[in-house]
This record gives structure tokens, sequence and C-alpha cells, in this order.
């Protein structure tokens, strides 16, 4: 399929815009001898496009000259196409969609692009914000137009867009240019011209026919000539009789002057001053016109006080001016042009004072207002009318009943609703009647205020929606919404201690606990038992190696111990981790009856719910939670545990979908990473913890997840962080509390440099990825992309990793590093983890290890029997084997391996939190002995510059308490080709 691209290129006086198309699957017509310029090897043909332009007039072929980039700079190619006329081009890209319909083309990112500034484009026109030019060189008149940005969000509309442009639209170079010496634009430069000139161009087409204005004044004469020139008159010298340039370009500025409020640095302004109904008004609504001084903290006066005084000066904040009545005559038509119900004053001699209906006036406060001050014309209203009254919501929660039960956010609690407009407490009846009147301007106990009458709504509707009445997670869901919260009885203790855990009370370690919990596990035991008291879901995310397994097992020994529990408790698990939650249960807990359900002899339907009734802990994996979902949910579980709960990110898989479904006393996710690629993780954990918290997926998006993710909104954040803050308890290694539990932790990036090998087959691997990324869109895009970044990783680590052939020895500088840096560690007489990613290269490293260095490594991955993960992890904890070659997937979680005190990461991955989690097998609590981390980067290639970007994405999760791959697959070609190009030394 041919993708069809444009671009805007400032040729001549006009421009144009030059379309051309691209075909992967096209062949590179043969050059002619002597050309120097080769063509585009993927141009289409320039019939190719007529398909899309359905007949648009003004077409003409044209070949033009790009600059393509290139691994040494850029290089020429030539790139046939077809040119259009702005104006047909404008009219062309506002309706781009429907052009391509029935046809075999498609529109390119750049189209979509340019497509968006021609709407801007008839936006800004419509909003007055293109303002005239009239230029004169050697006698001849010219028209042209002005792109007048007051407004900084259109300044930021169009600084994004431009920085969306391709590099590739930029790149041309016009047809009248010697590409030799032409200087590129930059893309907000192309942009803006591109604004000017076609702005000036469809207003022409607008004006064909409209007759000119006659001429009445100095000032409509200079209308006139601009007018005729816009038009496409053919110019014409100044006629006689007129001043001079100089007074008629004066007299263009003061007809733009409304527009720009520009209006000379000493001169006087009209403004007006609104007057509430009042005795003094006759009881209706007045404008009063006003003149003010440049010294914005004078005193205004009155029309009235100026043509008191007519004939004499008038004196403005310290300064006196004469003829002040001709600045109110002069400004009123445009003021009247801005706010027609000022037109009836042009009809009075000596225009003071106007009386106004209520629509009037919202039509002044709601759009004439900000008209009037942005053309230069100050508006006074009266205080209760600048800004809409602060509506302030509370809510007073009281208990229902007699106290708290396991019902968690589905107990009842009663509730009671404070609405206050400004300083006025508002009943639920006089709410409903300021909301009917949907109105911005309402009348309140006599006064006249200003509301937000969309805000009323929302408030009465909620209130309405859930009356004196809500089940607890509502109230819980509400509370960061509303501008206060309080509570009485049980509600109260229940709050205070969701948002200072510090208030907890401690709960002693169990006696059937056989071990020591340090302090802050302690406190981790209470905060999990506050919560499982009120029925409430917990999420315990101290980083991996803080101890969540033994705070967990205290949680279960302590509810059994103080009569809480009513039946057994699930605990869901990744297979890889299943052993080590039987051995750390029977070492901490060697009371507790554990039932394991998991391999080919569990127990069938018929003895699974009796055997589990007789146990406190059935272990499963999530694997068996999905196939076996109905078994499952023939018991009533105490409560429901899971662990890397990560694996819950997805709540469409059946995994999750099953676990939602069983019914269970409380819930506990256990998991160093509750965000580990998006917001979206997040509320996936929370559906399984404390189902609808944070609302439907729908309206999480558009209250969290874009804000933040997309526009850092720091409101939406700080909300986020206090809905979910009181359900997450998160310790890092770095706490001032826990470091000294922990020995030190020193972490290196060892840089090496490419072999020849290595080089070679990089740079080749580039540029397929490069050409397949520009010939290829959306999904195949996406995963072509992502394919080529694994094949350079693998290319990083060894040839052999892509080729599968040929001996290991000598061919790659990281392998040749590691072994140098093994030697080491061995020669010392310690031992060390290797993490990586490749399985299938992993098999190849683990027997050159072996040979080169003459020892015994271990080997675990994926396809690993549990049987044989448990013999590896205890043979290299007994000193066995002094190194421990692990897949990054399969050993980067659940073990605990602090035999080692050094960790190399053979390659990166490109989430940090999942490197960070296979560290933690050796850098956990139990580790005595100082840990090195270190990665092997090389150097110049798409490693180096990913382990830049790693530290960046730590700071999503650091916000809110994210990290996978898919942000690389979106990269643009640039950006990739930024990310993956080889750098060399000079």
């Amino acid at each position: 399929m041919v993708a069809i691209h444009g671009s805007f290129v400032p040729a001549g006086a006009a421009g144009l815009f030059f379309l051309w198309g691209l075909d992967p699957g096209a062949e590179a017509p043969p050059e002619r001898r002597g050309r120097a310029i080769p063509v585009h090897p993927a141009a289409a043909a320039p019939e190719a496009l007529y398909p899309a332009l359905r007949g648009l007039p003004y077409l003409s072929a044209l070949t033009l000259v790009q600059w393509q980039p290139d691994h040494d700079g850029a290089r020429p190619v030539r790139l046939p196409g077809v040119a259009l006329s702005l104006p047909n081009a404008v009219q062309w890209l506002l309706d781009l969609e429907q052009h391509f319909g029935g046809t075999s083309l498609k529109p390119g990112h750049s189209l979509r692009l340019w497509s968006i500034a021609a709407k801007l484009l008839l936006e800004l026109l419509a909003r007055g914000r293109m303002l005239p030019v009239l230029q004169a060189e050697a006698g001849v008149l010219a028209a042209g137009w002005s792109l007048h940005l007051a407004d900084p969000e259109d300044v930021r509309r169009i600084t994004r867009l431009a920085a969306g442009l391709p590099e590739a639209c930029r790149a041309l170079v016009p047809p009248d240019r010697d590409h030799r010496s032409y200087a590129l634009p930059s893309a907000d430069a192309l942009l803006h011209q591109f604004m000017r000139t076609s702005a000036a161009g469809v207003v022409r087409l607008l004006l064909d026919g409209v007759p000119l204005p006659e001429a009445q004044s100095l000032q409509d004469t200079a209308l006139r000539h601009w007018l005729a020139a816009l038009a496409g008159a053919a110019p014409r010298d100044l006629p006689p009789g007129l001043p001079g340039e100089k007074a008629l370009f004066a007299a263009l500025d003061r007809w733009s002057a409304p527009a720009t409020g520009v209006l000379g640095h000493a001169a006087l302004r009209t403004g007006l001053r609104l007057n509430p109904p009042g005795p003094e008004t006759g009881g209706d609504w007045q404008l009063e016109l006003t003149l003010h001084a440049p010294d914005e903290g004078a005193l205004p006066l009155t029309a009235e006080a100026v043509w008191a005084s007519l004939g004499q000066e008038v004196e403005i904040g310290g300064q006196r001016y004469r003829h002040a009545e001709q600045r109110l005559l002069s400004d009123l038509p445009a003021m009247a042009r801005l706010y027609p119900p000022l037109a009836p004053l042009l009809r009075e001699s000596a225009p003071a004072r106007i009386a106004i209906a209520t629509e009037d006036v919202i039509a002044l406060i709601q759009e004439g207002a900000l008209l009037l001050q942005q053309a230069g014309h100050p508006v006074l209203l009266p205080a209760a009318l600048v800004k809409p009254a602060a509506l302030r919501v509370g809510m007073r929660l009281s208990p229902a009943g007699a106290g708290p039960s396991l019902f968690g956010l589905h107990q009842i609690v009663d509730v009671r609703w404070d609405v206050a407009l400004g300083d006025t407490e508002l009943t639920l009846d006089e709410l409903r009647q300021l909301a009917r009147q949907k109105r911005p301007l309402v009348q309140m106990h006599g006064q006249w205020v200003r509301v937000d009458e969309r805000t009323l709504a929302a408030v009465l509707r909620r209130i309405e929606q859930h009356g004196r009445q809500v089940e607890l997670g509502t109230a819980l869901r509400l509370a960061p919404e509303v501008d206060e919260t309080t509570a009485t009885g049980w509600i109260a203790d229940l709050l205070a201690k969701l948002h200072e855990p510090a208030r907890v009370e401690p709960v002693p370690t169990p006696r059937g606990f056989s071990g020591t919990l340090r302090p802050y596990q302690e406190r981790g035991l209470a905060w999990l038992a506050f919560l499982r008291r009120f029925g409430l879901g917990a999420c315990l995310a101290d980083d991996m190696g803080l101890g969540k397994t033994v705070q967990l097992i205290a949680l279960l020994l302590h509810e059994r111990e103080s009569g809480l529990a009513a039946g057994p408790t699930l605990l869901v698990c990744p297979v890889s981790v299943l052993g080590n939650w039987r051995r750390e249960l029977a070492r901490f807990a060697p009371g507790l009856r554990v039932l394991v359900h998991h391999g080919a002899g569990r127990l069938g339907e018929e003895d699974f719910a009796r055997e589990a009734a007789g146990h406190d802990v059935v272990l499963t994996t999530y694997s068996l939670v999905a196939r076996e979902a109905d078994l499952l949910r023939r018991v009533r579980w105490n409560g429901i545990v899971a662990d890397e709960a990560q694996n819950l990110k997805n709540p469409a898989t059946l995994h999750a979908r099953a676990l939602h479904g069983l019914a269970g006393g409380y819930r506990v996710a256990l998991t160093g990473t509750p965000i580990e690629n998006h917001l979206g993780d997040l509320w996936s954990l929370f559906q399984f913890l404390n189902p609808g918290l944070l609302g439907s997926y729908e309206e999480f998006q558009r209250r969290y997840a874009l804000p933040i993710q997309r526009f850092q909104d720091e409101e939406a954040t700080r909300r986020l962080r206090r809905q979910v803050g009181p359900f997450i308890l998160r310790r890092q290694k770095d706490d001032p509390a826990i470091a000294p539990d922990l020995p030190e932790k020193l972490e290196k990036t060892e840089l090496v440099n490419l072999s020849v090998e290595q080089a070679a087959l990089y740079e080749a691997i580039v540029q397929e990825t490069l050409e397949r990324a520009a010939q290829t869109e959306g999904i195949q895009r996406h995963g072509a992309v992502l394919a080529g970044l694994t094949r350079l990783k693998q290319v990083c680590n060894h040839p052999a990793a892509i080729t599968g052939d040929g001996p290991l020895v000598g061919r790659s500088g990281k392998i040749d590093r590691l072994v140098e840096m093994l030697e080491e560690v061995l020669a010392a007489g310690e031992q060390a983890l290797l993490f990586t990613q490749f399985a299938r290269f992993g098999s190849r490293l683990q027997a050159y290890l072996a040979e080169k260095l003459g020892c015994t490594v271990l080997f675990l991955h994926g396809g690993t029997p549990q049987p044989e993960r448990e013999r590896l992890i205890a043979r290299f904890q007994a000193g066995e084997a002094p190194l421990f070659l692990l897949s990054l997937k399969a050993g980067g979680l659940g073990l605990n391996l602090t035999a080692a005190t050094h960790v190399f990461h053979v390659d990166r991955w490109w989430n940090p939190a999942v490197e960070d989690q296979a560290t933690d097998r050796a850098y956990r609590i139990g580790q005595t002995r100082r840990v090195m981390v270190h990665r092997l980067v090389t150097a110049g290639t798409l490693e180096e510059r990913i382990d830049r970007l790693l530290a960046e994405k730590r700071a999503l999760s650091a916000q809110v308490i994210g990290g996978g791959e898919a942000w690389l697959g979106n990269l643009s070609t640039e950006e990739l080709r930024a990310l993956i190009t080889l750098e060399r030394e000079m």
C-alpha cells in the first residue's frame, strides 16, 4: 500500500504544498548515467497519488530534492510528487480522511499533522488572530497577514504541533533553490510561514467578488487598498492625495488596535464598569463608560465626568489630558463590535451609561469582558462576579450499625452532606433551586452571585445519587474529591489511622513465629492486621528483600492465635516461588497446616474442599487458579493473598478474572512493583484488593492516568496518592529506619567495546531496522522495531547469539570482559549471579564459562522443572557452585540467593524495576556482606543510551506510590535512529 506524505514548501512569494508517495514494495528505477542525485528508492510515481486528489485543480507534477539522514550525515535524493496551491491544499487537508476512502492509498503521519495545522489555521482566522499587514516598497502597495498570538495556549499548541513534524517535512528543497546552499528551515519557522501564507490565500478566495467599500476617510482608504491587494488586484502605486506612507500605516495600526491591544504608550483607554441593580441604578444592571490612564494603579474617570468637563483638561492618575472625550468617541465603535449591547450608545451625542438585561450581563462575564480586555479596554466587575463563588462540599460520616464488620468496602455508613457557596451555607433545597436555573448568574439571599453552573449540577447529582447512606468504599472514593471529610465512631478511628499509619496499635509477634521480626516488619504486621480487621485490602509493596514473606506469615499466625480466622487462607504465587513459600512457611510457622495444591498428584473435586477446610493455608499457582476456578470457588476463604501481584496487572487474563470471582474475607497483595508499566497496573491491582475504589477503568483513565502520564498533572497525582496511599505500605532499602539492617550495595556500569565482527553485524541490523520502521505503520511497525532492538541487544552480547554458529572465544568484547571480571571474583573466593534475558544463548554461555574458568556453573531458566530449581538453589546457597547463571524472567523474582556477593547483568532489560528485582535476589534481608552490582554495557550502542534512559523511567513509580518495553516500539523513526545508531570514536 502506498503511503502519501506531504509538506508545505516555502517557494516564491506564496509557497506550495508538495505531496509524494512511498511504496515499501517498489523497486528503485534505474538511474540515468551522469545523474548525481538518485531517486528515493521507495518513491511512487506521481500518477499513483491522483486517486486521493479526486480532480482537485491546479495540479502539477514536480520533483524536489530531499535530504535523507545517513550514517555519515545526510545525502540528497530526488523525490517525484505533485504540487498544490495553498488554498486548495488547505481545503483538501480539512477533509483528509474522506479523500482516501475506496483507494489503495493511506495518509502518512505528516499529512495528519498538516491536517491539524489547517484546522488550527481556520480556528485562528475565526478568532481574529490573523491581522492585516500593509507593505510599501518603491511606492508599490502589497498586503499580507501577521500571526498575532496573544494567548500563551495558542503558542503552546503551535509549538507542540511543530515538534511533531517529521524531519522529512523540513528536508525538502524548493524547486527554485540550489540544494547545496539552501538552509533548511526549522519546524517552527516552517509552520509559522505556512500559517501566514495560507491565510492570505484562503482570505483571497473568500473576498473573490466581494465589492470594496467606498473610502470615506484616511482609515477607510487604507483598508480599501489593503483589501484590494489581498483580493489579488494588480499592485498599484500609492494614489495621489494621501498624506503619505507614514500616515497610511498609522491609520492601519489604529484600525487593528482593538485586536492587538496596542493603543500607544501614553494613550488613554476607554473601559467599562458594571454596576449591579440597586436604588442608585433604578433597579437595573448598568454599564458605565470609564477612561483609564496608562498607570494601572490610577482610579478611572467616569464618562459623565468627562462630558461635564467638556472643553477643559481632565486629570487621571496625576496626569492632565485634553480632548479626553475624543478617546471615548473613537473607541466606542470598536467596543460595540466586540460587545454589541453597547451599540445604542453610538446614537448618543454624549454616551456615558446604559441599562442592560441580565442576559447581557451573562454575555459580558462569559465572553465580552475577555474580548474587550484583550483589545485593551479594561472591564471593572463587582467583586462577586469576577470569578465563580467557591463551592465547598463536605461529608460527615457516622456508623450505620454497631461496629465494623468484615464486609469491608461494602459495609453501609451514614452520610450527611454539607454545602456552602462562598460564605453562605446551603440547604439541599437551595442547592436544587440554584442548579435548576442553569445560569452562571444567580440571586441568593438578595445578592447577585456568579456560579459555575456545571459544578452546581455535578454536586447535586452526586448528593442525590448517593443519598444519606453509602458503602464505605464509596465514601473512601469520594473523600479526595470533597473539601472536607469528618467522621464519628469507628469510622473516625479508621480514617485517622488510614492517613497516619503511625497511630495503628502495635501487634505482638505471634507466639508460633520462629524468628525475630525487625522493627519495621513489626509495623508492617500491625498495618496488615489493622486493615484486615476492617476487611480492607492491603498492598505490601516493600522493596524486594525486605521480608514481605515473613510479615505475611506473621499475619497468618496472628489471626489464628487471636481466633480471627474463619477457614483457610488461599495464597497464590508464580510456580517459580512455590517451593520457596513452602520452605518459608515451614521455617517461620511450623505450626501452620499447609496444603500445596499443585502438580500431578493434587486433590480432585471430591476431596479438595474437605481437605482445604482442615488446613490453615492452601498454596497454589496463578496458572491453576485460571484452570480450576470452579474448584476454588467451592471454598469460603478466610482471606486471599496474591504474591508477586504484578501478575494481576492485566485484569482481562483468566487468572485475574478467576481471583476476582473468589469469595474471601480480606485480600492482600505482595509486590515490589505496584506500577510496573503504567498506571493501569495500579487500577488492576486495586480491582483485586478493593474493587470499585478507583471507579471503572474508563473513569480511572479520565481522572488519573491520562492527566498524570500525558500532562504530568500534579493535582491529579496528589488525588491519586490520597486515594491509594492508605492501602499501600512501601518501604525502601534506603529508608533511614531500614538501612542499618542491610549491608552496603555498590553499583557500577562497565563500558566495553564491540569487536570488529560485532560492529559490522550491529550496523547491518541498524539499517535493516530503520528501513522496516520507515516502510511499516501501526502494530506491524511496533513489532518490527522491538524485534530489531532485541537483535541489536543480542549482537551486543555476542555474534553467536544471532548467528548461532562458531565458537564464543575472542568474538565479543563483552564476554571477554565478563570472563576477566569473573576470574577476579573466583580468585577472591566469592560467588556471583549472572542474569541474561536470552535463555538459548545462556546455555552456550554456561558451557563456555565452565570450560574457560574451570568451575561449576549452574543454569536456571524457564524450562527448569520445579524440583530441579530447588536443587540448584540449595547447591548454590551451600557453596557447591561459585557461579549461577539465570534467565531474567525465570530467576528475577521470588528467590533467596544471599550466598552471592556479586550480581552481573550481562544484558540490559528495558524496565529498571525488573533489573532491581533480579539484583534483590542477593541484596535482601539475610545478606550480611557487601553486594557488588555490575552492569555490562557496550559503548556507543543502544545499550549505553538505554542505560541513561532507564534512570528517567523510575520517576513515574516514585510519583504515585512505569516501565515496560512498549515505549520503545512507539519511538519515531528519528528518535529510533538516535537511539540505535552506532557511535564511533573519532
